[in-house]
């Protein structure tokens, strides 16, 4: 696990926090532009990369453990209330309950992300370590991710030392799943490259979810703006350059 892996969350996350108070629950147009853009980079890296080198090392039963990330992801969408793509609901905002289980499953959710950045390292040469562009994507959507958890957690506390507070702690989440999946991999058990795909698995079915869920939920109307249509586009094609 290097320096960059670890600050660069962190420091997105803070970015995302701060300007959550700034716009004080208020998710506009170009964040769900930016939305859109990670999205869209993050299905096709799935598409493109991910997926190609899961059935490659554990075959079909990748698609096994591809339908658990996207069932646990389900679960914790039910209890985050869709804040990781960018959702804000009005009786949320207005709540006098802190939103714990929001915060939680946010937390989790970050956790699980940051599995496979630093496992990849478990892949032998005849396969490609996605760490630096899933790390990229990961930055880029935690901006609007942590936009929205901060927006709703000013509303209940009306304090934006307190909201940095947690949104430190929310974006350390990500460091510590990368932590986690480095000494997974070094701990000395058999076959890492095999333990590598699974963990990429689970967290390729979070992936599908949350991002075709940004790209399909495109506003109220179900409409493309042109602006997320040109941020999808670039999404698409920065996995190409990458």
């Amino acid at each position: 696990m290097t320096a960059v892996q670890f600050f660069t969350p962190v420091i997105a996350g803070l970015i995302g926090g701060a300007a959550g108070i700034f716009l004080q629950g208020r998710i506009t147009k170009d964040v769900k532009v930016l939305l859109a853009f990670s999205g869209a980079y993050l299905f096709a890296l799935t598409v493109l990369h991910l997926l190609p080198d899961i059935f490659d090392i554990i075959g079909k039963t990748g698609g096994y453990f591809i339908l658990i990330g996207f069932l646990l992801q389900i679960i914790l969408d039910y209890y985050s209330k869709g804040v990781e793509h960018g959702h804000i609901h009005h009786s949320d905002q207005t709540a006098h309950a802190f939103p714990l289980g929001i915060f939680i499953s946010l937390f989790i959710h970050s956790m699980l992300e940051g599995l496979p950045i630093s496992s990849g390292e478990a892949l032998s040469h005849s396969h490609h370590d996605h760490g630096n562009a899933l790390l990229i994507n990961i930055a880029i959507h935690k901006v609007p991710e942590a936009i929205a958890l901060a927006a709703l957690l000013y509303h209940f506390f009306e304090s934006k030392r307190k909201v940095i507070w947690y949104i430190l702690i929310y974006s350390a989440a990500t460091p510590l799943g990368i932590l986690g999946g480095h000494f997974l991999i070094e701990s000395g058990i058999e076959n890492p490259e095999r333990i590598y795909a699974y963990v990429l698995a689970i967290a390729v079915g979070i992936f599908i979810h949350v991002s075709t869920t940004i790209i399909f939920e495109a506003d109220e109307h179900h409409r493309l703006s042109w602006k997320k249509i040109i941020a999808i586009l670039l999404g698409l094609g920065l996995v190409l350059m990458v």
